[in-house]
């Protein structure tokens, strides 16, 4: 007999919202693991003892964990967590009980706790939760990696100019702005095109007004105008009106320019775990200051930096080798450099200070030439690529690839949430691997049976057990060391994956 479904959608029903989840749902184990009891503390400042109560801050926690976590904007993640019933259950919500709105999350981050540092407090909880659990582990033989990676701010620059608008800035603030480009040459933070010959003055002249065969005339881009043919575009002549922190960038010369912000990590390159995560504005010479930066902010420092070339400059590894940190960038095909000498001390301080310094990053690069060879730098350079992963990982799954908001505290903001993310989800992963480890040892065991030795004595009995041991390990080696994942497998059991 044919069935059909009867709609009693409009019935009411009774049923625990925790019954709907699960129990090996990821979210069950995130929800036993967080412990978000610090967050009241750190916001408790910024409200007063009398008025109408708030939103729990723990709630809004919550929400924003599980918008990075799976990719939502705040708009999908409100309607989401109106109809998910495991979702509610995550942020503690009842059927009956009414969700957050956009807007309030949007004045918390931007106002109420814009300056409260509740971001990085959120993501030292997430590393101290990894290196609770045996994942990481710092000290002295900790071997960390730094690297940054390039975020685009909102829409392409061939976006309609409703959305992208430029405008030339005053003249008296490109002097400036031609300062700031000059550091940041080797980060190629230019124009798409050639930029203009400067006149004797030192400011770039004018574009030039023209008009072309179909006598539209070609001048200095006005907000609003969208034609841009013949103009040309820098970081110091224009500026976005939509999002003014945002820079012209590129990193290769063959890549087009656009505004962007970058990000930075620096995570364990062993484990993948994320001890710290920044935004800067995309400058030639953001990612070795915000690496410092992120040094700065351990509290206890690695015995090893892995980076790539661009992390190159000398008076960055120095900077790095006075922390007591050794910088492991791929110099090793470099020969030893001379060091520089001088036959008196230079009369001024001025001068004299940039001699040692220009001593100090000769001996950085030749020392970091020595550390890189043979098969430590080539092992570091291995797994400094797990940086890329991550990024990857950032980008796919959890929108790292464009900025969320304007501004470089929006996306400062970003950038340490989905680190925390991505922590939690080396957190869960590893307690999955760890009871599956569990359980497979159990089987093992139960498996191998001891071996009597003929004799019958008590050490023949230990030889014999020893020796079914070893003929178990012998039996099932290789085709659990193809598939494995876990932490305890008998040719992996004291190394890791």
């Amino acid at each position: 007999m044919l069935g059909k479904q009867s709609n009693h959608a409009d019935q009411a029903q009774s049923i625990a919202v925790e019954a709907l989840v699960p129990t090996n749902h990821i979210l069950r184990r995130l929800h036993a693991a967080l412990d978000l009891g610090f967050v009241r503390e750190k916001v408790a400042s910024v409200y007063s003892q009398f008025g109408r109560p708030s939103v729990d801050p723990e709630l809004v926690v919550r929400m924003w964990i599980l918008q990075h976590f799976y990719g939502f904007s705040e708009r999908q993640l409100c309607d989401e967590l109106t109809m998910h019933a495991g979702f509610r259950w995550f942020c503690g919500l009842s059927f009956a009980d009414p969700v957050p709105d956009q807007s309030t999350l949007v004045k918390l981050r931007t106002e109420k706790w814009a300056k409260s540092g509740l971001w990085q407090e959120v993501l030292t909880e997430t590393v101290r939760l990894c290196e609770a659990a045996g994942i990481a582990r710092p000290g002295e033989g900790q071997r960390l990696g730094i690297d940054g990676t390039q975020i685009d701010a909102g829409p392409a620059m061939r976006a309609p100019p409703a959305i992208v608008s430029l405008e030339a800035l005053p003249a008296e603030l490109t002097v400036v702005e031609d300062a700031e480009d000059a550091e940041a040459a080797e980060g190629r933070p230019v124009s798409p095109t050639a930029a203009p010959a400067e006149t004797p003055t030192g400011h770039p002249p004018p574009p030039a007004l023209r008009v072309e065969a179909g006598g539209r005339p070609h001048g200095p881009h006005q907000s609003g105008d969208p034609e841009w043919h013949g103009e040309h575009f820098s970081n110091a002549t224009h500026r976005s009106t939509t999002d003014p922190d945002a820079r012209l960038y590129r990193k290769s010369g063959g890549q087009e320019a656009k505004r962007r912000y970058l990000g930075h990590y620096l995570a364990d390159v062993r484990c993948g775990v994320i001890y710290g995560a920044m935004a800067t504005q995309a400058t030639g010479t953001a990612e070795r200051e915000a690496a410092l930066a992120l040094l700065d902010e351990l509290p206890v420092l690695p015995r090893e930096l892995a980076a790539d070339l661009g992390y190159r400059d000398g008076g960055f590894l120095a900077a790095v080798l006075a922390r007591g940190v050794q910088p492991l960038v791929p110099l090793q095909d470099e020969p030893l450099e001379a060091e520089p000498t001088w036959q008196r001390r230079a009369s001024s301080p001025e001068r004299q200070g940039q001699r040692e310094a220009k001593l100090a990053a000769a001996l950085a690069r030749n020392a970091t030439r020595l550390a890189v060879r043979g098969r430590r730098g080539a092992a570091a350079q291995r797994q400094r690529t797990r940086l890329e992963h991550l990024f990857g990982e950032g980008k796919e799954h959890h929108r790292l690839g464009e900025a969320e908001g304007r501004g470089l505290t929006r996306v400062d903001q970003q950038v340490k949430m989905t680190a925390s993310v991505q922590n939690l989800k080396r957190w869960a992963c590893s307690l999955r691997r760890r009871r599956a480890a569990q359980a497979q040892m159990v089987g093992s065991a139960a498996m191998v049976q001891p071996v009597r030795h003929p004799g019958g004595t008590a050490g023949g009995a230990r030889r014999g057990l020893w020796a079914g041991f070893r003929l178990g390990r012998r039996r099932r080696t290789p085709a659990r060391h193809v598939a494995c994942e876990s932490l305890a497998c008998w040719p992996c059991r004291t190394q890791r994956h």
